[in-house]
């Protein structure tokens, strides 16, 4: 009894686990299927790389700099500017380095995809910003996600002071 007991348990902390594990290789999937260029290619091999999943070289060169996060940057219809990553290293880059506290931070809700920042100057805040300027990043949102070609997609957004990233967590959660 007690030696099920523990299985049972033991299999609850795989199982969440895995799925844990299958939720990162969908978003890493993603940003394979978006992948404009060889460089970000290269990119998600080295985070692949630093995370376990794949195999280092005994090729693999380490003087090889790593590339700074360069997120691409959208210009909303009234001039906010909005910053969207790439993969999960420039995810986490965007919303835990390079976005104000003050800033908008969103997802798609349950869906591997990019993090999109919308950068607000001081005198704005969520509060005070206009429905249409959401709509339109939400938008930019719901494009940079595995469910870019569904009708309705979910969006969640906060301000980047509530997004916590967990200890020990992989890229991009």
């Amino acid at each position: 009894y007690s030696k099920a007991k523990t299985a049972i348990h033991e299999k609850k902390i795989q199982l969440h686990d895995n799925n844990n594990d299958l939720s990162y290789l969908e978003s890493v999937l993603l940003n394979i299927e978006n992948a404009d260029t060889i460089a970000e290619l290269d990119v998600i091999r080295e985070e692949l790389r630093d995370t376990g999943y794949v195999k280092k070289r005994a090729k693999f060169s380490k003087n090889k700099k790593r590339t700074k996060p360069n997120p691409t940057k959208y210009t909303l219809s009234d001039g906010t500017t909005v910053l969207v990553g790439h993969n999960n290293i420039e995810n986490d880059y965007l919303t835990t380095k390079l976005a104000d506290k003050t800033d908008i931070w969103m997802h798609a809700k349950d869906i591997p995809g990019s993090h999109v920042i919308i950068r607000l100057e001081r005198e704005r805040t969520l509060e005070n910003l206009p429905a249409d300027i959401i709509y339109e990043a939400a938008s930019i949102a719901a494009y940079h996600s595995k469910s870019r070609d569904s009708e309705n997609i979910p969006v969640d957004y906060v301000p980047v002071r509530y997004v916590k990233k967990p200890n020990g967590s992989k890229p991009g959660m």
